[in-house]
């Protein structure tokens, strides 16, 4: 059974910035160990990228922006820990020699004190807006998860309850898993669901990528009248999920004529044995 939670002030709010031209649409993603022992430090890792061709490869392009950005991992018990102060930045300021543009990703670490499903949410929300241009509102969320136990092993892994929780948001899209994402192993069947501004979203092309054979591996799936696609979980690997849609509106004091949402869920699948 789903448990809803609602986060949105230990969120926070929005925040504007004013740039002369909108910003490039990447793909923002988490990476942690599908299972961790308790009790031991578990590093989480902030990814943005996935913007060539198509968004269908596992390319780093860029950084979150640590200025609006929120990280929080969910206990078991439902206690909310916002850990977004303790990011690090493992990569390079955009002034630097190199490549054009920031480079490197952030990482953070979390100690799980309980035994059970931890749900690790980031998200990135910015205003953009140039004189008397159109506003456009980038919101950005991604999600994962990792199972904290006694003995970290696969087979008990897929024993993990509390996975699907979902977060009501009233302007933001997630996708939530289903089935069991915890202790996924090859040939599997792994169920996800789009949701967005809280309700299931049918009709949207929801992309799967495999980070080793990237390109090669894709796969486009629509979701059905519940917001849902179904996997078949290939080779051991870390796998990416991502959905976009734009929402476009009239132009009325207060109002975005364009919101442009993005949401990736990342799960690992291991070797059957």
């Amino acid at each position: 059974m789903k448990t809803r939670w609602r986060y949105c002030l230990a969120i926070g709010s929005f925040f504007v910035l004013s740039l002369t031209e909108p910003a490039s649409a990447h793909d923002g993603w988490i990476e942690v160990p599908a299972i961790v022992e308790k009790g031991q430090v578990v590093t989480i890792a902030l990814m943005l990228g996935n913007h060539t061709n198509e968004h269908k490869s596992y390319r780093l392009a860029g950084k979150w922006n640590p200025n609006f950005t929120k990280l929080m991992v969910i206990e078991p018990s439902g206690k909310i820990n916002d850990i977004t102060a303790s990011l690090i930045d493992l990569g390079e300021d955009e002034e630097k020699t190199g490549p054009k543009g920031p480079k490197g990703f952030h990482i953070a670490t979390f100690t799980p004190k309980t035994e059970g499903v931890y749900t690790v949410l980031a998200r990135e929300e910015q205003v953009l807006q140039h004189g008397d241009a159109p506003k456009f509102r980038s919101i950005r969320s991604a999600r994962s998860a990792f199972t904290a136990l006694r003995i970290p092993r696969v087979m008990e892994g897929k024993k993990s309850t509390g996975f699907g929780r979902t977060f009501a948001i009233d302007n933001l899209m997630e996708i939530v898993p289903i089935s069991n994402p915890i202790a996924v192993t090859q040939n599997d069947r792994v169920t996800l669901e789009l949701r967005y501004k809280g309700n299931p979203f049918p009709n949207q092309i929801v992309t799967i990528v495999a980070r080793l054979d990237g390109s090669a591996s894709v796969q486009d799936l629509t979701t059905d009248e519940k917001g849902r696609v179904r996997i078949a979980a290939g080779a051991a690997d870390s796998y990416l999920a991502r959905a976009k849609f734009d929402e476009r509106s009239e132009r009325k004091e207060g109002q975005y004529d364009l919101s442009s949402f993005e949401a990736t869920y990342v799960f690992q699948v291991f070797n059957r044995r």
